[in-house]
């Protein structure tokens, strides 16, 4: 991962502004008066945590992301941003050395095969005929084929060599394939093979989308291990990593909490039905790793596990990850000036579902979906969770079974900070046991040593003002979506545009002749790539033959990993240049649409919002949306007299070829 894109999963742009704006809570939103522009009448500074971006519908109508904010409020150019947004992120930016160079080839290389992999996978289950005991296997579990193809769900052959043979086609080599987790090898004889044969194929892919890695389960009645995991790579790192995390995270910081369950399945039949909050842990435990990487978006958490003796385990072993890591986080983070203002976000609330016996998150949603919210509105506190399950089946007349849950449950009590909170646990448990609170409080429980810097105190209660989380969407109805699909055209924009740096004059052109603005850095929400574009333009205007090597080589070494991602895919086929200029004038209007129609239903929600209620006086937003509804218009007919064009130039290409 870049550090730029690490910076930006680190830090949340709430946090950042809200150091030089003082925001309020407005709905999805947050809002306040532009510090770009004097405003004092009604707030038309807005941030959406969802899309990590800000913007402005007053005078200045600007926006972006994280770094563009911190560039325009303290005049930074992007690598004055990059340091400080890096020191604030606790993030080394190191040189780019020749070594580092290599190996971020090679984890570029691994990523594209992973990926290349899922794709082969996929395509397995849908098409190849040894793979109709795979579909039958997922009709089975009611796996839709939207959902499918959203997770890449996948079937390896029953080949010792089928991927491998596949792989070594395409130009990877046995090695890459090792490293990759894709091939396993024999020590004794040497001999390299199939690691995952006759499986169903599940890509796990990183808080940025990136396949890293792969879960396979069995389809042999008898088959051992039931799932098989990629093994640790540099990529794939099990403790690290939250299934469906990728796709979750903006329904997570909608909800308001996490639910994290243990299977696939889980996640999968979650979503399907709606359930976009769901992930599930990578492990027999959580991990610190697997909390840090999802506190950013909720302090709320859900283990929705079985509610077996291995369940409980886990529950218990989770629970103190949670706390120390928890508790780590409101220490660096707490203040005494900052407490109040900061303390309904910081507490943590960490419950646990009880699970009906025999039941599974996959088998309840399937079979009645409605008692799905039900049960986690039941969820109880962890501690609350565990007292119950210990004495469910307490032998009252047992003075030893008594000692050892005591002995089981203390831990968690007593590390619990809030005074309140830790008596009322005290009393739940004397209550249970049928002892008294001042027995159990003679109980000698060894204490580990504390955390060297660890807090005294530390909170778990749910702040009371948090309602209860929307969790129910339909699929795709995010403005996420829309802005994902924005980010990959631009990306292919770039991309594009570095690599044939004449399409640039030959683009422009096209708009101008649309009567349609060139495409400028306003066109863009990343920093990053605003940067990009006017370093092309700066390279262009030189009035020498620009090439992407003299590009490349007169960029920034902050920068210039970012257009090597980008330049990742493989060039566009000769065959395909000269309709290249079009496709992507098509694409610029197919994003600026998209782009005003995300302002647009940000600022519907403005007005939707109960807690703003001088949105409805702003006659101001309404007027954008009146401009956005024309604009829009007239770029669906420069798109549509655009494609016609396209179409009879196609045509009269094809006729000419007789």
């Amino acid at each position: 991962m870049d550090a730029i894109q690490e910076i930006k999963n680190r830090l949340d742009i709430v946090d950042v502004v809200s150091d030089s704006v003082q925001l309020r809570k407005s709905g999805r939103s947050y809002s306040g008066f532009c510090p770009f522009h004097p405003n004092s009448r009604t707030p038309a500074f807005h941030v959406f945590p969802e899309t990590q971006t800000w913007h402005c519908f007053g005078a200045c109508a600007d926006g972006g992301d994280l770094f563009s904010f911190v560039m325009k409020k303290e005049g930074w150019d992007f690598k004055e941003a990059l340091v400080n947004l890096a020191q604030r992120a606790g993030v080394t930016l190191e040189e780019r050395s020749p070594a580092n160079k290599s190996q971020e080839d090679a984890q570029r290389r691994q990523t594209d095969l992973l990926t290349a992999a899922a794709d082969y996978f996929h395509q397995l289950l849908l098409h190849a005929p040894q793979a109709e005991h795979a579909r039958e296997y997922v009709a089975a579990r009611q796996l839709t084929a939207e959902t499918q193809a959203v997770y890449r769900v996948g079937f390896s052959l029953g080949s010792w060599d089928a991927c491998r043979t596949h792989f070594n086609s395409q130009g990877y080599s046995d090695d890459e394939l090792l490293d990759a987790g894709l091939l396993t090898e024999n020590p004794d004889k040497g001999t390299r093979y199939d690691r995952f044969r006759n499986r169903l194929m599940i890509p796990i892919r990183d808080i940025n989308g990136r396949v890293v890695g792969f879960g396979a389960r069995t389809l042999e009645k008898d088959g051992i291990p039931k799932y098989l995991n990629s093994p640790q790579t540099e990529l794939f790192n099990k403790s690290h990593l939250l299934y469906g995390l990728d796709m979750a995270k903006p329904f997570i910081r909608e909800a308001r909490r996490v639910v994290i369950v243990e299977g696939y399945m889980d996640v999968m039949q979650a979503w399907q039905a709606g359930f976009q909050n769901v992930v599930a842990q990578m492990g027999t435990a959580l991990t610190e790793d697997q909390l840090r990487s999802v506190k950013r978006y909720t302090k709320r958490f859900v283990l929705a596990l079985d509610a077996d003796a291995a369940g409980l385990s886990a529950t218990m072993r989770g629970l103190q990850v949670a706390r120390e890591t928890l508790d780590r986080e409101l220490e660096v983070r707490f203040d005494a000036r900052g407490l109040v203002r900061h303390e309904g976000r910081l507490q943590a609330d960490i419950r646990v579902v009880t699970l009906p016996e025999g039941n599974d998150p996959d088998k309840i949603i399937r079979t009645d979906p409605a008692q799905w919210p039900r049960l986690l509105e039941e969820a109880k506190p962890v501690v609350e969770y565990v007292i119950n399950l210990l004495t469910k089946e307490l032998d009252r007349g047992d003075a030893k079974e008594k000692t050892s849950i005591a002995q089981q449950v203390l831990p968690l009590i007593n590390d619990i900070g809030d005074p309140i909170e830790r008596d009322h646990f005290w009393q739940l448990l004397a209550r249970s046991l049928g002892v008294d609170q001042r027995v159990l409080r003679q109980i000698t429980v060894p204490q580990k040593a504390p955390r060297r810097g660890s807090r005294s105190s530390s909170t778990s209660a749910a702040s009371p003002q948090v309602p209860p989380p929307p969790e129910r969407r339909r699929l795709g109805n995010s403005s996420l979506s829309g802005q994902a699909a924005n980010d990959f055209r631009q990306r292919n924009y770039l991309r594009q545009c570095f690599q044939y740096p004449q399409l640039v004059a030959q683009i422009n052109l096209k708009l101008a002749e649309s009567k349609m603005d060139q495409v400028s850095e306003s066109d863009f929400i990343a920093a990053e790539d605003k940067v990009l574009l006017r370093h092309l333009y700066q390279q262009l205007s030189t009035g020498t033959v620009v090439t992407i090597e003299k590009l490349c080589d007169s960029l920034d070494e902050l920068l210039l990993n970012r257009v090597q991602l980008l330049l990742t895919p493989p060039p566009t086929p000769e065959a395909e240049l000269d309709r290249l200029a079009d496709t992507l004038v098509l694409s610029v209007f197919d994003w600026r649409l998209q782009r005003i129609k995300l302002r647009n239903a940000e600022i519907e929600g403005l007005f939707s919002e109960r807690n703003d209620p001088e949105a409805t006086e702003r006659s101001d937003l309404y007027q954008l949306i009146r401009e956005g509804h024309v604009q829009i218009q007239s770029i669906n007919r420069a798109k549509n007299a655009m494609s016609a064009v396209s179409r009879r130039r196609a045509e009269d290409a094809d006729l000419g070829g007789f």
